[in-house]
C-alpha cells in the first residue's frame, strides 16, 4: 500500500481544487492510502464572495485533514506587518504538515498550486519524502504579479530553489511543461504532462429556479451564452461582453451568463455592468456565482465561451466538453493542443473581439453546425479526460516516485 498525501492551500471553487478532487474519488484505494491535506482555514474576506468545494471532499468519504492555519490575508495588513504574517503562517503550516507526513507515514507528497510549493514541498525535504508538485498557468501569473515589486526579487530564486526540490513538476500541457523547463534550466524535476479529468454530477435544480438565480427570464427565446470562470481580467470575461453587443447589432436574441466568484472583490464584476451599460446591453448581462452544484449553472447555457487570456487547460473548457456544449474558446495554453478547430470548437486568438462575435455569430446563424461541434467534444472529452483516465496517469507518476525511493536502500540490502 502507498501513502500518498496531497496538499493543497484551500477547497476553493477552482481548478486546482476540481482536479484532486477527482482524483481523489478516482484512485484505487485498493493501491493507495490517500489524505487530502488542506493547509489555511478559509479567509473570512474571501469567504464572502467566493464558493467552497469543502462540502465535496466531505461528502465524497475522503480522508480530509484541515490543518487549520490561519489565514495571512485574514488581517488587513501592510508593509512589513504583512510580509511578517505571511513568513510566519507559511512556517508554521512547513512545520504542521512536516508532522502530517511523519504520522502518516508518506510515501510521496502531492502538492498542488503556488501554496503548496512554498509549505508543502520543503516540508516533504525536511521529513525525507519526495514531492511532486502540480502547476498550471504560475509562469504567466508569476509575471502579472511580480512586475517591478520587490516580489520580483525574492520570489524567482525562492521558486527554483523549491521546484528543484521536487522529484516531480506535473503540468496539463506539454506547452506548460516546456515553459517550466525553460525557467528552470539546467537539471530539472522529471516533467509529466496529465490533462486534468473532469465529471460534473448531474443538475440538482430545476431550469426555473436556475433561471431565476441569475435573474434570466423564464420565458424568451433568447440564447444564453456562458462563460464559467473566475471573476478576474485576465479571464475575458469584458471581450464576451463586448462581442455580445455586437451580435445584437446584428439582430440577435442573446443573453450573457458569467458564472464566477469575485476572486478579487467587486470591482472587475461592477466594470463589467458598467461596460455593459455603457454598450446599451445592460438587461442582457448577468453576473453571479453559484454557490451548489455547478452542472445546474451549465445546464442553461446554450453556448460555451472561455475567451482567456492566460490560461493552461481550463477546466470549464473540460466541463463544457462533457457536456457537448458548442464552445468558442481562445488559442492560449494547451486548449489548441486539444479543441480541433472547427471539429470539437472553434479556436479564436486572445483578446480579439471581432474574432470572438464572428465566431459566435457562426454558431447562432448554423444551429446543425453548432451540435456537430458539441457532438464532437462530448467524443474528445471520453477520449481524453475522464477522470478515471487521469487517476490512472497519476498513480504511475506517484507509484514512480514512491518505488524510487526504496530502490537505493533496496540495493544495498544482500539477497
Amino acid at each position: 500500500m502507498i501513502s500518498v498525501v496531497s496538499v493543497i492551500s484551500e477547497l476553493k471553487l477552482g481548478g486546482g481544487e476540481n482536479r484532486l478532487l477527482n482524483f481523489a474519488r478516482a484512485i484505487d484505494r485498493s493501491r493507495f492510502q490517500h489524505t487530502v491535506a488542506t493547509v489555511f482555514s478559509p479567509n473570512p474576506r474571501e469567504s464572502l464572495h467566493c464558493g467552497s468545494l469543502r462540502r465535496s471532499f466531505e461528502e465524497a468519504d475522503i480522508d480530509f485533514v484541515d490543518l487549520a492555519v490561519p489565514h495571512p490575508g485574514a488581517a488587513q495588513l501592510g508593509g512589513i506587518a504583512k510580509v511578517a504574517a505571511t513568513a510566519k503562517a507559511l512556517a508554521t503550516a512547513v512545520a504542521r504538515l512536516r508532522r502530517l507526513f511523519i504520522a502518516r507515514r508518506a510515501d510521496v507528497v502531492d502538492a498542488h498550486l503556488e501554496t503548496a510549493l512554498y509549505t508543502a514541498v520543503p516540508a516533504a525535504a525536511s521529513a525525507g519524502v519526495p514531492a511532486a508538485i502540480t502547476l498550471y498557468s504560475e509562469l504567466d501569473l508569476w509575471k502579472l504579479s511580480d512586475g517591478g515589486s520587490w516580489r520580483g526579487i525574492v520570489f524567482p530564486p525562492f521558486r527554483r530553489f523549491n521546484l528543484r526540490l521536487c522529484s516531480a513538476l506535473i503540468s496539463d500541457s506539454g506547452a506548460r511543461a516546456a515553459d517550466f523547463q525553460r525557467y528552470l534550466g539546467g537539471v530539472t524535476p522529471q516533467l509529466h504532462v496529465i490533462p486534468n479529468g473532469v465529471q460534473l454530477q448531474p443538475p440538482a435544480r430545476s431550469r426555473e429556479e436556475i433561471l431565476a438565480w441569475f435573474g434570466i427570464p423564464h420565458r424568451g427565446g433568447a440564447t444564453i451564452i456562458g462563460q464559467v470562470a473566475g471573476l478576474v481580467p485576465y479571464k475575458g470575461q469584458h471581450l464576451l461582453v463586448e462581442a455580445a453587443q455586437r451580435l445584437v447589432a446584428f439582430g440577435h436574441d442573446v443573453r450573457v451568463l458569467l458564472v464566477g466568484d469575485e476572486r478579487l472583490g467587486p470591482a472587475y464584476p461592477q466594470e463589467l455592468r458598467v461596460l455593459a451599460e455603457r454598450l446599451g446591453i445592460a438587461d442582457r448581462l448577468h453576473i453571479r456565482s453559484w454557490p451548489g452544484n455547478i452542472a445546474d449553472a451549465w445546464s442553461i447555457i446554450d453556448i460555451h465561451v472561455h475567451a482567456s487570456s492566460v490560461d493552461s487547460l481550463p477546466n470549464a473548457v473540460l466541463e463544457g466538453m462533457s457536456l457537448g456544449k458548442p464552445a468558442v474558446v481562445s488559442a492560449i495554453g494547451a486548449v489548441p493542443e486539444h479543441v480541433d478547430h472547427e471539429r470539437t470548437g472553434l479556436v479564436v486568438p486572445p483578446e480579439d473581439v471581432p474574432a470572438l462575435a464572428a465566431a459566435l455569430r457562426r454558431l447562432l446563424d448554423d444551429p446543425a453546425f453548432a451540435a456537430r461541434l458539441g457532438a464532437g467534444a462530448r467524443a474528445r472529452y471520453l477520449e481524453r479526460f475522464t477522470p478515471a483516465r487521469t487517476a490512472r496517469q497519476m498513480e504511475r507518476c506517484l507509484a514512480g516516485i514512491a518505488r524510487r525511493r526504496t530502490e537505493p536502500a533496496l540495493a544495498g540490502v544482500a539477497p
